[in-house]
């Protein structure tokens, strides 16, 4: 199975567009999976949305509510991050692959938040391709592709998508990124979002080999089973 999180924005709608037209994706058995954090008034517009949309690319679409609550000190975006994976988790088939959309564009500003954040070499890694998500896997197929290009797609193919406010809201941290810092940033030093991604790549490969070592440490050190 391919479940594609459709969140009904322009990344994840020219994701699921795109996907839904290859036969492979079909013959996986493609579905999509909508979070209903109910934040927004329009959430349930933007439920409805999506599934018309899916409808007409005959894709079968799962809705599911989950509320953020009690946020735990953390921020409303932290929470609903939080609460979206559990619901992703909790909705996974075995072996499932759980496709988002998240771009070049996104890579770069989560490296920089990391990097703000005083993360080490796994969180200057970014995020992965693929990785172990619950019972399945989690697979981010567009890592590479610039957010401009995916723009383009949906302009060609006359897509409508929904317009979340919370994407320009300045309170955010991402959104300062996105529209204050990354802009800055580029006007000095034009090559900077490719030294980021490369910073990026070479943190990915160092944060795994230090994981591959500390893991043969321990194999080595193990006496008696798991017993140190």
């Amino acid at each position: 199975m391919l479940c594609i999180a459709f969140s009904g924005g322009p990344d994840s709608t020219a994701l699921l567009h795109a996907l839904a037209q290859l036969t492979e994706a079909r013959e996986r058995g493609l579905r999509a999976l909508h979070i209903d954090h109910g934040l927004h008034a329009d959430s349930g517009a933007w439920a409805r949305h999506c599934a018309d949309f899916c409808q007409a690319l005959d894709v079968p679409l799962t809705v599911l509510r989950a509320c953020v609550g009690d946020a735990r000190g953390e921020g409303i975006e932290a929470a609903a991050r939080r609460v979206r994976y559990a619901a992703f988790i909790g909705n996974l088939g075995e072996g499932e692959w759980l496709s988002l959309a998240h771009h070049r564009d996104d890579q770069i500003e989560t490296v920089l938040l990391k990097l703000l954040r005083g993360a080490g070499p796994d969180g200057l890694g970014g995020m992965r391709a693929l990785r172990p998500l619950g019972r399945g896997f989690l697979w981010r197929p567009l890592l590479e592709t610039p957010r401009e290009v995916l723009r383009k797609y949906l302009t060609c193919q006359g897509l409508r998508t929904i317009d979340d406010p919370a994407n320009a809201d300045p309170r955010f941290a991402r959104n300062t990124v996105r529209h204050e810092v990354l802009p800055l940033l580029t006007r000095h030093w034009p090559q900077a979002e490719t030294s980021i991604l490369h910073a990026a790549r070479l943190c990915r490969v160092a944060a795994d080999h230090l994981a591959r070592q500390a893991e043969t440490g321990l194999t080595t050190l193990r006496r008696d089973g798991d017993t140190l």
